[in-house]
C-alpha cells in the first residue's frame, strides 16, 4: 500500500513538472534559428549593395544602416531603441529580418518568428522560439552554446555566440577605433556576409569572408 502511494506521489509530481514545460519542448530538437540559403543571401546582397547610408532619428531610436532608394530602412543596419535596445542586422521595409536583438538581460538570435534567446547574466540559451512556441534548448546545446563577451589585448571586443568558448553563429565584433562588424563566424573566424559600420563617416560596407582573419 505504501509503494503503491508512493508511485502515485511520484507520478503527479512528473505530471506536474511535464505540465511547467512549453509541450513537446522536451522532446523537439530545432535549429537555434532559420538557415539562410547562401542563395538568398547572395540575391539580397546584390539589392542592397548600391544603397546609400546614413542615420535616421526616429519616435523608436535611432538606425545606422542602409537605406532604398525612398529613404526605408532597408539592408545592414543598426537601430538603438528604447523598446528592444540594440538591434542589429538585415532590415527589409523597415523591419528587422534576421540579427540580433540585444536588450539589458536578454540576447535573441534570429528574425521575429524564429530565434534562440540567450540570458545574458550566465550567456547560456534560455529557449527556442518558433511559432509562438517556447522550446527547451537541447542538451548539447546547453553545454557548447553561449552568448558571449570577448574581449582582446588591442581593445578589440567580441560579442556573440560561441560555441565551445569560440566565436562561432552570429555576432559583432567592436573595434577600439569605433567601428563595429555584424555578420556570422564559424571556428572563430568570420564567414559568408557582413557589414562593417564605420561611425566617423557614417558608413556601411557590406563584406563576404571565406574563413578569413578580422580586419577594420
Amino acid at each position: 500500500m505504501i509503494r503503491i502511494q508512493r508511485f502515485k506521489l511520484c507520478a503527479c509530481l512528473y505530471l506536474a513538472l511535464m505540465m511547467s514545460v512549453p509541450a513537446c519542448a522536451q522532446f523537439v530538437r530545432l535549429d537555434k534559428y532559420p538557415a539562410i540559403p547562401i542563395e538568398y543571401e547572395a540575391a539580397f546582397v546584390d539589392q542592397v549593395s548600391g544603397y546609400v547610408s546614413g542615420v535616421v532619428s526616429s519616435m523608436y531610436g535611432q538606425y545606422f544602416g542602409q537605406l532604398s532608394p525612398d529613404g526605408n530602412i532597408y539592408g545592414y543596419g543598426s537601430f538603438f531603441t528604447s523598446r528592444d535596445g540594440e538591434v542589429y542586422g538585415l532590415y527589409r521595409n523597415g523591419d528587422l529580418a534576421f540579427g540580433i536583438k540585444k536588450g539589458n538581460d536578454v540576447a535573441k538570435v534570429g528574425t521575429n518568428d524564429h530565434y534562440t534567446a540567450y540570458d545574458l547574466h550566465t550567456g547560456y540559451p534560455i529557449y527556442i522560439m518558433k511559432d509562438n512556441q517556447k522550446y527547451a534548448p537541447s542538451s548539447d546545446m546547453k553545454v557548447k552554446n553561449r552568448f558571449m563577451v570577448l574581449k582582446y589585448a588591442n581593445g578589440d571586443q567580441y560579442v556573440g555566440e560561441s560555441t565551445d568558448n569560440k566565436r562561432d553563429g552570429f555576432g559583432l565584433y567592436f573595434y577600439s577605433n569605433g567601428n563595429f562588424y555584424y555578420g556570422h563566424y564559424k571556428d572563430g573566424k568570420q564567414q559568408g556576409y557582413g557589414a562593417l559600420f564605420k561611425q566617423a563617416d557614417n558608413t556601411v560596407t557590406i563584406q563576404y569572408w571565406d574563413g578569413e582573419e578580422d580586419g577594420d
